[in-house]
């Protein structure tokens, strides 16, 4: 995005900023064009230092990440690791256990399986050793459980949506077969919409007295008005270069300044940046504000257009740097870099907190006594019937491009 904010070309000031909202707010608007033209102008600038804030911000929360939240996460997930083989250590050593009662037994297990299928979804999926740990302690294997959840996704896909994988889409897992059904479904709609788009054609085909088609009379309309908002962008361009062109320079302080100013003008052209060539042409004094009240209404109508298109553009770069933060700060629809920092920091505190609280219970397992009165607080949690299984039309929508979690099926101990 192109930023006007270095020197005048008659000013040696250098980094003063020509607001060109301010300059056109100068005059009251008479009509509604000039009220959008205006309305547009300072929605435009607005959104630009919103995208500026955001494209500072990035770097920053990047080296927080790497300087804070992932040394946090190893030392958590090392302490995880440390904290399984720890129960199972209790669990297969009686002397370790000391006397654990049946009930306590269990509830250590199911706090193991817990850990175990956490780390295996956090990351450690292809870790042998947590795997095995997992098969030891629950009636279906990993493998058997990853397998089961893939043929209960592909048939759930197959009756609800009339997709059918096929043996050409080798999926080894269900996050495989859901990212192949998300394609089937876009392929899908991308075709409906190509199958209405020749029917509303077919429908607008009558001949008129000119002899072309109603469809293509429109289009033509379209054409020419696209043609003419170009060339209003392309007026702009052509009273700049002229007025800027280095070779017609004699002097070589002001011809490096043209040179620089040009390359400004060449790189908004490009872009179809309105805003950037208005600014420059106040910022070269060759328009002020009653010049921009006096453009004609159709001028002004081509610089509305452009100015939307450029706004819209603005916007949809807004939201794509916003988006990698979504899952910190949810869906919310006005969110900027300093409540993305809050809610960083709010995580750095809850994996410090993890990371203290590991490291405690490791200390504290180790005493019999600590141990049981930890384990007399604990609850165990109700075994899934139909572990895998989804439980509504809506969950199988809702994982159409994201993994549901795994369910380990646990063994049941004998009474």
């Amino acid at each position: 995005m192109i930023r006007p904010t270095t020197a005048s070309l008659f000013d040696d000031e250098p980094g003063k900023d020509l607001s060109l909202a301010k300059v056109v707010a100068q005059n009251k608007p008479v009509n509604k064009a000039q009220e959008s033209f205006q309305r547009l102008v300072a929605k435009i600038e607005s959104q630009r230092k919103v995208l500026e804030k955001w494209q500072d911000f990035q770097p920053r929360f990047a080296q927080r990440v790497v300087d804070e939240i992932e040394p946090l996460a190893a030392k958590l997930r090392a302490g995880q690791r440390r904290m399984a083989d720890l129960i199972d250590e209790l669990l297969c050593q009686p002397s370790q256990g000391r006397g654990l009662t049946r009930v306590q037994r269990a509830k250590l297990e199911q706090l193991l399986m817990n850990l175990v299928v956490g780390l295996l979804e956090d990351g450690d999926d292809d870790d042998a050793a947590l795997e095995a740990l997992h098969d030891k302690y629950s009636d279906v294997s990993r493998k058997g459980a990853r397998q089961s959840e893939r043929d209960l996704t592909e048939a759930m896909l197959q009756e609800v949506f009339g997709i059918e994988v096929g043996d050409e889409h080798d999926a080894a897992s269900a996050d495989d077969l859901l990212l192949h059904a998300e394609k089937v479904m876009h392929e899908r709609m991308a075709q409906e919409a190509r199958l209405d788009e020749e029917r509303t054609q077919k429908r607008a085909g009558g001949r008129t007295k000119a002899g072309g088609t109603k469809a293509g009379l429109a289009q033509a309309r379209r054409d020419q008005a696209a043609k003419e908002v170009g060339q209003s962008l392309r007026d702009v361009y052509r009273k700049l270069a002229s007025a800027l062109h280095p070779d017609r320079e004699p002097d070589d302080d002001a011809r490096q300044r043209k040179t620089f100013l040009m390359q400004r003008v060449n790189q908004a052209y490009a872009a179809n940046d309105l805003l950037t060539l208005l600014s420059l042409q106040l910022e070269t004094e060759q328009i002020d504000a009653e010049h921009l009240s006096s453009v004609s209404p159709q001028r002004l109508a081509h610089y509305n257009e452009i100015l939307r298109e450029q706004l819209a553009g603005l916007n949809a770069e807004i939201e794509s740097c916003i988006l990698p933060f979504r899952h910190l700060i949810g869906w919310r629809r006005a969110v900027m870099p300093t409540a993305v920092e809050q809610q960083l920091s709010v995580e750095v505190a809850e994996l410090r907190a993890q990371v203290r609280q590991i490291e405690d219970n490791l200390v504290d397992f180790r005493d019999p006594v600590v141990l049981r009165g930890m384990l007399k607080h604990y609850e165990l949690e109700p075994e899934d019937p139909d572990p895998g299984e989804f439980d509504d039309l809506g969950e199988l929508m809702d994982a159409m491009g994201i993994l549901a979690p795994v369910h380990s099926g646990r063994k049941r101990r004998k009474s």
